[in-house]
């Protein structure tokens, strides 16, 4: 009799296989383009089969997506969970957070960054940008031109600089070159990134906001 732990057709070590294969995609999709990596590729890196892709997941797109969402999930409910604790708001809070959050899920930008830059004119992009915008809530960093209306930044800013400026703060630690970082004497270690935070903070509140009023974070 067949054992029924091995069902035909049905491979071995299903869980740990899966697991693999969402590591490792994770691993190639963070460092390269989507349009780069092959099923080969992956299955390369994760020491399988590469037919135990179409098994678990049915195509490469839909790897991609399930480990998009894998990897999202707990740096989502790390952010709620930090922002109810210190009631986060205004760009200095958000920004603490965030970093404090990402010290310890490093690759989360470094995938996010490759997902922004996805040719929107293959189809298969739009359906991967679809659950990226189930997962980031541009609205959430989009808060310049509500702090321009309750009048808490200089009459000089433009919102869209002040925007993009943000942008870049929060994500180009996560992407500057090993070797760079190298050459400045830099390790982006969770203690440096809450140094970090703390000197953007002060950019922020110095170079965007009045200085005289005592509630710039509101």
């Amino acid at each position: 009799m067949p054992d029924s732990k091995n069902k035909v057709g049905r491979p071995s070590g299903e869980t740990q296989n899966r697991d693999k294969l969402i590591q490792a995609a994770r691993s190639l999709f963070v460092e390269r383009d989507y349009s780069q990596v092959t099923v080969r590729d992956v299955a390369a890196l994760a020491g399988t089969d590469p037919g135990l892709i179409r098994y678990y997941f049915g195509s490469k797109q839909n790897l991609f997506i399930a480990m998009l969402r894998e990897t999202a999930a707990p740096v989502k409910q790390e952010l709620y969970k930090v922002n109810k604790e210190k009631q986060a708001h205004g760009p200095a809070s958000l920004m603490q957070t965030y970093y404090q959050v990402m010290s310890a899920h490093p690759h989360f930008p470094r995938l996010i960054f490759r997902l922004a830059g996805l040719d929107q004119s293959i189809p298969e992009n739009k359906e991967i940008t679809k659950v990226f915008n189930e997962i980031v809530n541009v609205d959430d960093i989009m808060m310049f031109d509500k702090l321009e209306a309750k009048g808490l930044l200089h009459d000089d800013v433009d919102i869209h600089c002040a925007q993009l400026s943000f942008f870049s703060m929060m994500i180009f630690p996560f992407i500057v070159p090993e070797g760079f970082l190298s050459r400045l004497g830099i390790q982006i270690t969770p203690e440096f990134l809450m140094k970090l935070a703390q000197q953007n903070t002060n950019l922020l509140a110095r170079g965007l906001m009045p200085t005289k009023d005592k509630n710039n974070d509101q």
